[in-house]
């Protein structure tokens, strides 16, 4: 009697072709076994949804101990190496992996990691025991918000880090501190570009981030792998936590300016503690201050009740100053002054290709006509006129940079062509758009602009302001010649 071997292909199921989809007129496809779900859980492991076949302790990263034991672990990325792929992890990106034993990290697994004394091996193919989840949470979420506590930091205590310094002093010699710490913001995300390495004999993509804080400013280089992680950065609102960076310096001055990512470095994002919540606060009164153009408060003030209302109010520079500081400042309040052009620089602007100007990515853009592409997501832009253009107005008591003004675009109009409308170098109607006169500056030739220049230097205007609170700036509402 001869004994019983099953077959291989026993051990799978046979696809059933309904007879309603079946062509006989065409030849019937063999297939190799395997069904569409069992062909992508083998290809793209991470992309199946994990059903764990026995029990995992849920269990912080402090409190593992070594040896053979089921546990489920989430973490936020600090530090990152891998090949670009389809599945591209992100530093600060909130995972979770299930693992079956700890082993105590050794010199050729952990290197010179700090703070890290353990490894794990997670395999998430075949092996249904292990496996890792990158989430991607929604901002503002309480999945977002979680796990942003430093490192080196106790969560009620909420301690000074050691070695955190200031980017000054760790520019001024700070480096040489094994253990040294950064908290810097996000300035500018500049375009992805190929450097060829003589070093490695190799093409690698770069990044440079701007970042800075309130004694200094660098730029921090993101080598291939890294470059992914700044595509979410929000410039002057993403904080970053740097441990043990690495700081080169520049091969033309000699200074070191630059910061990358070295092989003991770990990158926490927006973590969650004063010492960081006071740096975006601050750093967001200086973006106030340093941007390039600040959008018009609209529907702040009624235009006309402003200029042409019963209760008209004209002020002095320093009465502002004395309104603003010593007064009731909680409040909005609108008013007029009357100033002399003391100084422009529409041609200034115009030689420098600057008459245009707006902000995206962090990244200024200029441009004598009114749209530019951004460099970094090439993006095309629409651009308004910079208020660098106008250098200061006068009054009998004090002075005031035109660069500090928001201006409405009707107020643009009525300044620049409100003086000689009708004899304007500039072509000019009553009734253009806003739109419409700048593309017409922006189609005017040197003489015509530097006839406008002349005509609004040195003359009196009154203009119509109002204070924005929130902003901290005098918004120009209206002109009157």
């Amino acid at each position: 009697m001869t004994s019983y071997f099953p077959s291989i292909q026993s051990f799978y199921s046979r696809e059933v072709v309904s007879e309603e989809s079946h062509d006989s007129s065409s030849p019937a496809k063999a297939g190799d076994g395997f069904t569409p779900s069992e062909v992508e859980a083998v290809t793209k492991p991470l992309s199946r949804r994990f059903r764990p076949s026995r029990h995992y302790d849920v269990c912080p990263i402090a409190e593992l101990q070594t040896g053979p034991h089921n546990y489920e672990i989430t973490g936020r990325l600090v530090k990152l190496y891998c090949n670009a792929s389809e599945c591209q992890p992100l530093l600060g990106q909130r995972i979770t992996f299930w693992a079956t034993a700890i082993s105590a990290g050794n010199q050729a697994e952990i290197g010179h990691i700090p703070l890290c004394s353990v490894a794990t091996t997670i395999y998430p193919g075949r092996n249904g025991a292990t496996h890792i989840q990158f989430h991607v949470d929604e901002p503002g979420s309480e999945e977002y918000r979680s796990l942003r506590c430093p490192l080196e930091m106790s969560v009620e205590q909420h301690s000074q880090l050691p070695g955190l310094m200031t980017l000054k002093s760790f520019l001024a010699g700070g480096y040489d501190i094994g253990a040294g710490k950064i908290l810097v913001c996000v300035r500018s995300i500049g375009p992805r570009r190929s450097v060829t390495s003589k070093k490695k004999e190799a093409v690698l993509d770069l990044v440079e981030v701007g970042i800075y804080d309130d004694t200094a400013h660098c730029v921090l280089k993101l080598w291939q792998d890294k470059i992914s992680s700044a595509r979410p950065w929000i410039p002057n609102h993403t904080v970053l936590l740097i441990s043990q960076p690495w700081c080169g310096s520049n091969d033309r001055t000699n200074r070191r300016i630059e910061v990358s990512i070295g092989y003991s470095s770990m990158v926490e994002v927006d973590p969650d503690y004063p010492e960081a919540a006071w740096l975006r606060h601050k750093i967001q009164d200086m973006a106030k201050k340093e941007s390039v153009i600040v959008p018009f408060p609209a529907d702040t003030w009624d235009l006309q009740l402003a200029m042409h209302g019963s209760n008209r109010t004209l002020y002095t520079l320093a009465e502002i100053e004395d309104q603003v500081r010593n007064q009731d400042p909680a409040r909005n309040f609108t008013g007029k002054l009357n100033v002399v052009v003391l100084e422009m620089n529409l041609m200034d602007h115009w030689r420098r290709a600057s008459t245009y100007c707006t902000e995206c990515c962090g990244i200024p853009l200029y441009a004598n006509r009114l749209t530019a592409i951004c460099k970094n997501c090439e993006a095309q832009r629409g651009l308004s006129l910079n208020p660098r253009l106008l250098g200061s107005f006068l009054d009998e008591s004090g002075m005031i940079s035109g660069k500090k003004l928001i201006w409405n675009g009707d107020a643009w109009n009525q300044f620049l062509f409100g003086a000689a409308a009708k004899k304007s170098p500039v072509g000019y109607e009553q009734g253009t758009t806003v739109e419409q006169s700048w593309q017409n500056i922006a189609a005017s030739n040197t003489d015509s602009l530097r006839d406008l220049e002349s005509q609004l230097l040195y003359s009196r205007v009154t203009l119509t302001f109002g204070w924005s609170l929130e902003l901290g700036r005098l918004c120009i509402l209206g002109v009157e010649w």
